[in-house]
């Protein structure tokens, strides 16, 4: 405020102000109103909204209350860009909410659906689970999510199942962000729109003894890292140009006796449940096919994992990989030198390969499949012109260059990095 008393800040544009009330959280928007006058409605068509837990509130029903009225007040004829539902346990104690709390907040995230919004996000952590051991965390409805203006979408803690997990009905969503998640089913989009799909520390299971998959033809990036459940089935991507793969020990296709998931052991979780999947055949590509029109692609696989070893059995061939990062590799490991073997073998085009090794060696599986020797090998990475090691432990490097030495890679092409410290070679 001018020392004159003239209200400087109300004489902004309407554009600017709005701008401003998008940064505050819902809570601390309407008291706005009681600024000046103009100040009175301005906060019903900001184009953001952010529902966030209010610190040190000792009455959850009455901010239950609060942003139901927010939302019933707020003028229906505006552009509403982004709404955002940050549920935070930290904040205050939510079991008074309980049964009625997923109700409550799927309310709040159709009314986004209604508002038009264009980036959406809800996230919950995990005090705010169903108490009730059956429940699991927070979940969507069985039901379709359909919005003709819907481009971003960020869930975090939620948990999907059904036709949840259709999202052929948001025929603009471009982005698709998973974090924390439960996906019970299949996650497949018809829309072209969709381009960047990331799932990260996600479970992933299916209720009918069938692995889930993802079908969304349209992808251009995917990110897949740290799931625990069964490793999803990879649909037909022909457009897909970038993936980061990262298995690690939360997945079920595990085994530490056999490393093709065949150990004969009735015990063995891994190996029974993934031939218990009803839907997957044996011949087939579960993870690998779907990746093979990419540019670039980051792997890492834990050492026990069966599902690669099984895929690059079926020689997929990556006719457009140039890119290749090979995260947790060890030079000791059979799965993991098969798996070079095979990327650089069905990789005709292949310019830059890095090769991160595992800080802590891996630990052998009881029985591995015959390795033949690089040297017995031929090799179609005749365009490869950079090679990159990064390793902690100069024994497992020079492991390393004897191995890719071998396929007839000259050493000048090799560039070490210790730790933080780089070198040529």
């Amino acid at each position: 405020m001018a020392a004159s008393g003239a209200d400087r800040l109300s004489a902004l544009p309407d554009e600017v102000l709005h701008h401003v009330l998008s940064f505050l959280p819902a809570h601390e928007v309407l008291p706005t109103s009681r600024l000046a006058r103009r100040w009175r409605d301005l906060w019903k068509s900001a184009p953001a909204l952010r529902v966030t837990g209010v610190a040190d509130c000792l009455n959850p029903v009455w901010f239950v209350n609060y942003v139901d009225n927010l939302l019933l007040l707020r003028d229906p004829g505006a552009r509403l860009d982004a709404f955002a539902i940050d549920l935070d346990d930290s904040d205050f104690d939510f079991t008074p909410l309980f049964p009625t709390y997923d109700s409550t907040v799927n309310l709040w995230f159709r009314h986004a659906l209604l508002c038009r919004a264009r980036a959406l996000s809800l996230r919950t952590t995990v005090g705010v689970y169903i108490e009730d051991d059956d429940e699991g965390p927070l979940g969507l409805p069985d039901a379709p999510i359909v919005s003709q203006d819907l481009e971003r979408l960020d869930l975090e803690m939620v948990t999907l199942k059904g036709r949840a997990l259709d999202f052929s009905g948001c025929p603009a969503l471009v982005e698709l962000k998973m974090k924390g998640c439960a996906i019970l089913g299949n996650i497949s989009s018809s829309s072209p729109s969709l381009k960047h799909l990331s799932l990260t520390d996600c479970l992933m299971v299916h209720d009918d003894f069938s692995r889930p998959r993802i079908d969304s033809p349209s992808l251009v990036s995917l990110v897949l890292t740290g799931f625990n459940g069964w490793t999803p089935v990879l649909g037909n991507m022909p457009l897909l140009a970038s993936a980061i793969v990262r298995v690690t020990a939360g997945c079920d296709d595990m085994c530490c006796k056999n490393s093709y998931g065949d150990c004969d052991d009735g015990r063995c979780c891994g190996c029974n449940g993934h031939y218990k999947a009803c839907d997957e055949g044996r011949g087939d590509s579960m993870l690998l096919k779907g990746l093979s029109q990419v540019t670039e692609l980051e792997l890492s696989v834990d050492s026990n994992m069966f599902i690669v070893n099984g895929d690059l059995e079926l020689c997929t061939t990556f006719p457009k990989l140039k890119t290749l990062l090979l995260s947790e590799w060890c030079p000791g490991i059979a799965a993991d030198l098969n798996m070079l073997a095979c990327f650089l073998r069905q990789s005709p085009i292949l310019e830059k390969l890095t090769l991160e090794i595992s800080k802590v060696p891996k630990v052998r599986v009881q029985r591995e499949r015959r390795f033949q020797r690089f040297d017995e090998q031929s090799f179609a990475c005749n365009l490869l012109k950079k090679v990159e090691i990064k390793c902690e432990v100069d024994g497992r490097v020079r492991e390393a260059l004897s191995i890719l030495s071998s396929c007839g890679i000259p050493l000048t092409q090799f560039k070490i990095q210790h730790g933080n410290k780089a070198s040529g070679r």
